[in-house]
């Protein structure tokens, strides 16, 4: 079947007249500003929607409404958002307002898999359409392989960092960061980032930036292609666009180029993955870029109560980089005042929440209804530790733990085989999986003999030539490899429960299993039933247009799992998670832990600067706090420890800069009207005392050693300072808290 058949059958299985009730149904209980964005006509749309606005409930009404209009198919219309999770919700939610079938609906990674399956080959290079996927594990396997190969130090180069580096390199589409941590020179990396890339052609291979850069590269190479995919989607719909990066960016313009009715939806105040390569500007910029769109501000708040959106509003007030909005509950509730405790220490602080959800479950909020945020990972043994002494039970956010088991590993590995044999990473995992006798020293025999020829390790254990330059144990353990391989041969297209039921029985299941030590071996077992019946459930579930229903479309599926994707909520437990995995998702009662300078704001962010904006760092900290505050329904708690212990040591703790932005209107406690003098966070005096450092002046820092002054800014509580420090660069400090000691006046 040719390109315009496919399009045709795709775009024929529904029109307007599947439409229940006409268009008018689908703006019903809508506020003024939602009906709006629904009803846009053609050309590019800009949609601020605050948190708790609707937003989902406005793109998908939008476009059942296209479809019910008559002013596209389903076929012709592509939405895509972040997570699977979210994509999976919107799609259920437009099915429910407009039968249809055949709308593109997807994350962007999923986007590029399904376009790279059908395109691919159009690149050239050896590509073909049955690539395997490589998710994070797979990269760094692949990369600890090289670097033992290349005699790398491994202390120095760890696979998890040199993956990173080239991942951010990727999302930053090929330009490298100017700096790297831990002195690793760009020059290696360089070289490095070429043999990853080679050995990834080599084995048919993708990572997960490789489906973006991919398909860009497509776009970009095959003008025709592009336009075949821009011609047929009249209209384009990308939610949470302040999260994309400069890649995806692209790929939007490409795919909106042809109609340009495109529908961003976002919020500037949420952008919290500049870590991960998120671009705010790309929002920012939405006008300059696209032409003078429509704005619809939804700004009518269906989550929170009064003082804890006003309270927020009036933190994320203080950036400058955002699109004045307001936030507005549409209940119109004033609520209760938001909670501030200052604790001694971290334990005192952790004790003090578990007090405080005793006190919201005595008033009727549930646990599944409470949740702790924190701003590091470390923080959570304190938290951790006087929730099992208190007997509460509780949930950590994990995304990806069960497939990051072993026995779950193993058992992909041996499946992503089964559909591309030229998976080399795959093969290293598995082949001495139960052990067949194989050392290390016969498996690099095998490596150099597939490298020699230019074959995948696949190819190699099969080759008669092979078998005559081992011996032994590793000699026959090969061979018994090389007939699972036949086994594994005929599994590809097969329903993947059936594949695995295969898979188990040709295997020594229970010698495998009871090989791992780290779990027991009901554990292990009930982890691969777990899996079996995941596919099962894949098998039996509904058609997903551009994805096989066999083994091959539910690797996929589990491949394009976002790491920012959450699992459901259990009833009757307190969800523990970092302020990034936050995002998206509401409690009915909120505690912010470790509301502390050189936590929150985060000491990294205090000296990071982008596109020349020296406080982008500190912005999206208070961007990040925003996202925390506003995931509270009814009632929010921030708290702080005067000392707290990290990296292995006890430090003094300054309270957040970020708790003095809050009006004490809004806040019970030491912030709140009528607090005592004693109870201030910042000295009277500190707020008007300009700073008493001047460009030029040798200071001392306690943890940076002695360092220059570069340039002095801001004045009182907010007044910073740029000090070059020979061993760790530039940083920029904030006075009232660096403590540093004047060494020596400039010019003296």
């Amino acid at each position: 079947m040719d390109w315009m058949d496919l399009q045709a059958l795709e775009t024929s299985k529904a029109g307007p007249a599947d439409s229940q009730g006409g268009s008018s149904a689908l703006v019903e209980g809508l506020n003024s500003e939602q009906r709006a964005a629904v009803v846009h006509g053609d050309g590019p749309l800009l949609i601020l929607a605050g948190p708790g606005s609707g937003k989902t409930r406005v793109i998908t009404r939008r476009i059942a409404w296209l479809v019910a209009e008559g002013r596209a198919r389903p076929g012709e219309i592509l939405a895509i958002t972040f997570t699977n999770k979210a994509a999976r919700e919107m799609r259920e939610r437009v099915e429910k307002l407009l039968p249809a079938t055949g709308l593109w609906m997807s994350t962007f990674h999923a986007l590029g898999a399904r376009i790279l399956r059908r395109e691919i080959e159009n690149l050239g290079q050896g590509w073909t359409r049955d690539f395997t996927i490589y998710d994070t594990h797979d990269r760094n396997q692949l990369l600890r392989r090289i670097l033992s190969e290349s005699n790398y130090d491994s202390a120095r180069f760890k696979p998890a960092a040199v993956g990173a580096w080239i991942s951010a390199r990727k999302n930053r589409a090929g330009n490298a960061p100017l700096e790297v941590d831990d002195g690793i020179e760009i020059e290696a990396l360089t070289k490095l980032a070429r043999a990853y890339e080679d050995a990834l052609a080599q084995s048919n291979a993708l990572d997960f930036d490789d489906l973006l850069l991919k398909l860009l590269e497509l776009f970009e190479r095959e003008p025709g292609v592009r336009d075949s995919y821009s011609s047929r989607f009249r209209y384009v719909l990308v939610d949470e666009y302040q999260d994309t990066n400069r890649v995806q960016y692209e790929i939007t313009r490409h795919l909106s180029g042809w109609h340009k009715n495109l529908t961003v939806c976002g919020d500037p105040d949420q952008s919290i993955y500049a870590w991960r390569g998120a671009d705010i500007r790309n929002i920012l910029d939405f006008e300059q870029d696209f032409g003078a769109p429509r704005v619809v501000k939804l700004e009518q708040n269906y989550r929170s109560t009064r003082h804890i959106l006003e309270a927020a509003q009036a933190l994320i007030a203080r950036n400058r980089a955002r699109k004045e909005k307001s936030t507005i509950s549409a209940s119109g509730e004033a609520g209760e005042k938001l909670c501030v405790f200052e604790c001694g220490s971290e334990d005192d602080e952790s004790r003090e929440i578990v007090q405080q959800i005793s006190g919201l479950r005595a008033r009727g909020i549930p646990l599944s209804q409470v949740a702790i945020f924190y701003r590091a990972n470390f923080m959570q043994r304190a938290i951790e530790t006087s929730l099992r002494r208190a007997s509460v039970p509780y949930r950590i956010v994990a995304g990806l733990e069960f497939y990051e088991r072993r026995e779950i590993r193993d058992l992909l590995a041996w499946l992503k085989l089964a559909v591309n044999p030229a998976d080399d990473v795959a093969f290293r995992r598995v082949v001495n999986v139960p052990t067949r006798g194989i050392g290390d020293k016969s498996l690099a025999e095998l490596a150099n003999f597939a490298a020699d020829r230019r074959i995948p390790l696949t190819a190699a254990v099969r080759s008669s030539e092979m078998a005559t330059r081992v011996r032994g144990r590793a000699r026959a353990g090969f061979g018994a490899f090389a007939k699972l391989l036949d086994v594994l041969e005929t599994l590809a297209e097969r329903p993947a429960a059936s594949a695995i039921d295969t898979l188990l029985g040709s295997i020594d299941a229970e010698a495998w299993l009871a090989e791992m030590e780290d779990e027991t071996l009901v554990d292990r077992e009930a982890n691969v039933d777990e899996l079996r019946a995941h596919a099962q459930q894949w098998d039996e579930g509904p058609e997903n247009p551009g994805v096989p229903r066999n083994l091959r479309g539910f690797l996929q599926e589990i491949a394009l799992v976002s790491e920012t994707d959450q699992p459901q909520a259990e009833n009757e437990r307190v969800t523990l998670m970092t302020l990034h995995a936050a995002k998206g998702l509401e409690f009915d009662a909120v505690f912010v832990a470790g509301c502390e300078e050189e936590l929150l704001p985060h000491s990294r962010a205090l000296s990071e600067s982008r596109n020349g904006d020296p406080d982008a760092g500190l912005e999206e900290e208070r961007r990040l706090l925003y996202v925390g505050m506003t995931r509270a329904r009814k009632r929010l708690f921030l708290t702080w420890a005067r000392e707290r212990m990290q990296f292995g040591s006890f430090s003094v703790r300054r309270p957040s800069r970020f708790l003095e932005e809050i009006p004490r209107e809004f806040v019970e406690g030491a912030l709140g009207e009528g607090a005592d003098e004693d109870d201030a966070f910042l000295a009277e005096e500190a707020l008007s005392a300009e700073p008493e450092f001047k460009t030029g002046d040798r200071v001392e820092h306690a943890h940076f050693g002695r360092g220059t002054v570069l340039r002095v800014q801001g004045t009182g509580v907010n007044a910073r300072a740029t000090v070059r420090f020979p061993a760790h660069g530039e940083r920029q400090l904030l006075l009232f808290y660096a403590k540093l000691q004047l060494l020596g006046r400039a010019g003296a």
